[in-house]
């Protein structure tokens, strides 16, 4: 039977899903660690997870040791089964805004937007390669995080910088984790049985982001035009005034490099806490003071940008949603985040919302609150699996 594999690669890591044409999964895993002095691959199959430590010293290196496992656990019998390859990419660049066929010309575009996305963007890459060294004859495809972004309004992806400085580097908000909100979006109008949908979805993970989505479009997210914008996140500072790049360049002797590699991998839950950028780390030493408060300024930062985000919204909202791995696992943090919000009567039901057993999405707000709040499962694999079959019918 025909199979679709599904390849989500960081800057050390890839991630993997494997389905079969009815879109049912086969098999998934984690390549993790790659390039330092002992990788991890771990994979998941007919319920059964195993994990082996091996030396991973490149993405090529890498994906030879996945194949190698894929055969000995008898994941694939016959390579020529896997018909089409699809890559999450976080950033094409102007250049790339759909789901495109992996070419020489794509490429390209993606090897000028490697500063867009710099934790993510340069493994992608090289994983592609990687990949199209072993799988020559796959259909392959790059499906794009700032995709459903594309409908936002100039006067919302429009930074208030110098015009022609702007136009000429193509500075703009180009909005992430386009997949898993897109993916809530259809999710929604199947819940609530519409053919659109107006929500404010809050996907909240390590990294994280809010989306307005009216018409089940996308016209407002706070990630930028890079991941680093927006909320508070787990290693990620989130929005900071600009000018406080410079003073810690010349105050602390450091580079540009230093200096945003702060900002990106030692900043958000990791960088206030001095403990972890891991959510279950914070809410296990939660009695600790700066722990406690590196949370209450997490639960602060969501907030404030929900209710910016349910404003931006014209007629009726259709819900509010919590999504991905932090939000679908910490009922604390949903709660928490809803009774911050004070403008509009909103109320969570503790006994709903502390069922962590739903399986596909659960409805936790009282008949007090004014718009309902779901907390729903997200699943940007099966949507780019979806996708990928989509485009084989054409």
């Amino acid at each position: 039977m025909s199979k679709i594999l599904i390849i989500n690669a960081g800057s050390s890591s890839i991630k993997w899903t494997l389905f079969d044409y009815d879109l049912n999964m086969v098999a998934k895993g984690v390549v993790e660690r790659i390039k330092q002095k002992l990788g991890l691959l771990t994979i998941v199959f007919n319920g059964i997870k195993t994990t082996k430590e091996v030396a991973l010293p490149s993405f090529d290196f890498a994906i030879n040791e996945l194949v190698k496992e894929w055969e000995e656990n008898k994941v694939i019998s016959d390579f020529n089964e896997i018909e089409h390859i699809a890559f999450r990419i976080v950033n094409g660049g102007p250049n790339l805004r759909e789901t495109c066929e992996v070419t020489k010309k794509a490429i390209n575009y993606l090897k000028d937007a490697l500063d867009l996305a710099p934790v993510h963007n340069k493994g992608a890459l090289e994983t592609i390669l990687a990949i199209e060294k072993v799988f020559v004859k796959q259909r392959k495809t790059l499906h794009f995080d700032t995709s459903f972004h594309k409908t936002l309004d100039k006067i919302e992806y429009t930074y208030p910088i110098d015009n022609k400085l702007s136009e000429k580097l193509n500075i703009r908000k180009y909005g992430f984790h386009g997949l898993s909100h897109h993916y809530i979006a259809l999710k929604m109008e199947e819940i609530l049985n519409k053919k659109e949908v107006n929500i404010v979805n809050l996907h909240i993970g390590n990294g994280a982001s809010l989306c307005a989505i009216e018409k089940s479009k996308s016209i407002a997210t706070s990630m930028g035009f890079t991941p680093l914008a927006g909320v508070m996140m787990g290693t990620r500072s989130g929005d900071v005034d600009p000018s406080i790049i410079p003073y810690i360049m010349k105050h602390n002797n450091w580079t540009i490099d230093q200096t945003m590699h702060m900002l990106n991998e030692n900043s958000g839950l990791l960088g206030v806490s001095e403990y972890s950028q891991d959510f279950r780390d914070i809410k296990t030493h939660i009695e600790k003071p700066q722990i406690k408060f590196t949370y209450d300024l997490y639960i602060q930062k969501i907030s404030d940008y929900l209710i910016n985000y349910l404003n931006k919204i014209q007629g009726k909202i259709d819900a509010i949603v919590f999504t991905a791995g932090v939000a679908e696992n910490n009922s604390d943090l949903r709660k928490h985040v809803i009774e911050r919000i004070n403008l509009i009567p909103l109320d969570i039901d503790d006994s709903k919302n502390n069922q962590n057993d739903f399986k596909e999405y659960n409805l936790i707000s009282s008949k007090k609150s004014s718009i309902p709040i779901y907390v729903v499962r997200t699943n940007e694999e099966l949507y780019i699996a979806k996708e990928a079959k989509e485009l084989d019918r054409r």
